[in-house]
Parts: C-alpha cells; structure tokens; sequence
C-alpha cells in the first residue's frame, strides 16, 4: 500500500540508530518512540528505507493523527519497503525482489503491536489489490519494477497509483481575512522546469489553531514580490507573498487542463520533502490494468 506518513532512512550502527527525513535531517529525537526494536535488530550495520507511520483505530495510516502523536509522544510504526547496505556491503545494486528477501530475512515475523514491520509486497494482481486498498479506505498502491536497483531520486521503477487526489504543494503566498488579522486562503504552487508556478489556493480543511500556527510561520518568510510565474491578478490583488519553503499536503476534486486546483482542502504541513522537490503529479487513468508485469505492488500486513 502506500502509506500516508513520512518517509525515512534508518541508519543503525549495534545498538546505535539515528532517523533521517528525505531532506537528512536528523529527527531521532522526534521519533524516538520506534527506536527500541531497532536498537536490537543487529549487533552489525544496516541502512533502511521506509516510513513511519501512525495507525487509527480502523487500521489505517493517518497523515493528521501521525501530525498528532509525534507532539504527544504516540505510539507510532515504521514500515521498511529497502534495505539499501547491510555489514558494509552496498545492496543498491541488487535487483528489488533480492533487497526485499534480505530485509524479510532480518526483520523476520513481528507482532502486530511492534513498532518495526516488515512490508510485504505481492507480484502481479495489482488491479485487484488496487481496489482492495481503495475500497478498505488506504492512500493507494506503489508499483515497484521486481528487477530494479535501488534510486534514491525520482524514478521511473516507482509508480505511485492513488485513491485520492492530493499530493504536496509549496507556499508561496496568502490572502488575509477581510480584517487584515488572519489568514483566509494560502497560495499554492509546484516546480517545473526550475520554475516555481502557480498551482491555486486552499482555504478550507484548517482548525484556528492551524491557521494561527500556520500564519506565524508564513511572516517570518515575507517577501515583497511574488517567486510564482504566471499569479492572476485578482489573486495578486490582495496576497501577501513568502520566500517559497514551507511544504503543505493538499487533497482536491480535480486538476484543470491549466493546472489549478479544485475545491482543495489542506491536510497538513509536511516537514520531511523540500520544497524543490515538488512538482505537479501526474494521474494514472487505471493506471493498475496497464502495470509492467515487472511491477510487484507494495501491501502491509499487520496494520493496527
């Protein structure tokens, strides 16, 4: 499946682990509650990629309530999909499904309630296992080539095939309240070609403590002229422009032939993507009845 969390290599030294963000930012600290089963994982050295997730009671992973329990100090999992070097040997090369029995084999069968998991993956069904995951109310599937190496980057072996429409946006603006003291709508947009555009607005989906939050944020980043391309004007009118940084996940109806967005409603900030690295997905029209029979679908058991 593809979980709605956040996406982190684990470098585990004997009894020493730190936990890094795709940016490699060192969040050990933050996510200190998934440490104890991979501090006794091996006596050698290992480097893992995965994600940590929090799971509701319906045994979901919830992107809101993972926001939630890293404050709290919840109890959260980390699903490993890779292993990338183990005892000093570099496994990047080796084909996926060779990294994936190399990772089974050192994770090994878990209780459900443990923090580290194995995520398993099934070869081909994908259609169905695609309509499994939507109809159970999960994020989506990733397919996965079988035969490939690993890339660190984005890569074309990796398909994300989603349920729901949302992915991530960058900030790049906001429209205050009608009494110029909060904030009513953030402007939003994607890179392209090296080019920060303008991808439209969210205004729904906020507490007023998020808002709040949020605000304080936007003014320390103030900018006096937009960083977007292409910004109507009746949007331009009125907006308050930030350097580009701050990262939001966004769900929405739709994406117009023009790029914008519909009806979007903000689901959270997300600390672990720079923002140079977000671009405007593309959908894949039943994308699961035309995967390469290369792709193996990535599912987890054990959830909740």
């Amino acid at each position: 499946m593809k979980f709605d969390g956040y996406r982190a290599q684990i470098a585990i030294s004997g009894a020493e682990v730190r936990v890094y963000t795709r940016n490699g930012h060192d969040w050990t600290e933050q996510f200190k509650v998934i440490l104890p089963p991979l501090r006794s994982l091996t006596s050698g050295s290992v480097l893992l990629d995965g994600e940590i997730v929090a799971i509701d009671r319906h045994g979901r992973t919830n992107f809101s309530m993972l926001k939630t329990s890293i404050g709290a100090g919840l109890p959260l999992k980390f699903y490993a999909f890779d292993i990338l070097e183990k005892d000093g040997q570099n496994l990047a090369s080796k084909s996926l499904l060779e990294r994936k029995a190399i990772l089974e084999a050192l994770i090994g069968q878990r209780e459900a309630s443990d923090s580290l998991q194995y995520s398993h993956h099934v070869v081909g069904n994908g259609k169905a296992v695609f309509e499994a995951m939507c109809a159970g109310g999960h994020e989506g599937t990733i397919g996965k080539r079988a035969d490939a190496p690993y890339k660190g980057d984005r890569t074309k072996s990796w398909l994300k095939i989603k349920c729901t429409k949302r992915q991530e946006f960058v900030i790049g603006g906001w429209r205050p309240t009608d009494d110029g003291r909060g904030m009513a709508s953030l402007i939003l947009g994607t890179y392209e070609d090296g080019r920060f555009v303008y991808r439209g607005r969210v205004g729904t989906g906020f507490t007023e403590a998020m808002r709040d939050k949020i605000l304080a944020q936007l003014e320390r980043r103030r900018l006096d002229k937009p960083s977007f391309a292409g910004v109507p004007k009746e949007i331009s009118r009125k907006a308050r422009w930030v350097r580009p940084e701050l990262v939001a996940e966004v769900a929405y109806a739709e994406i117009t032939p023009d790029g914008s967005l519909r009806h979007a409603s903000f689901q959270g900030l997300r600390a672990d993507k720079h923002a140079t690295q977000v671009v405007l997905e593309t959908a894949v029209d039943d994308g699961v009845t035309r995967l390469d029979p290369k792709l193996g679908l990535e599912i987890a058991t054990g959830l909740g």
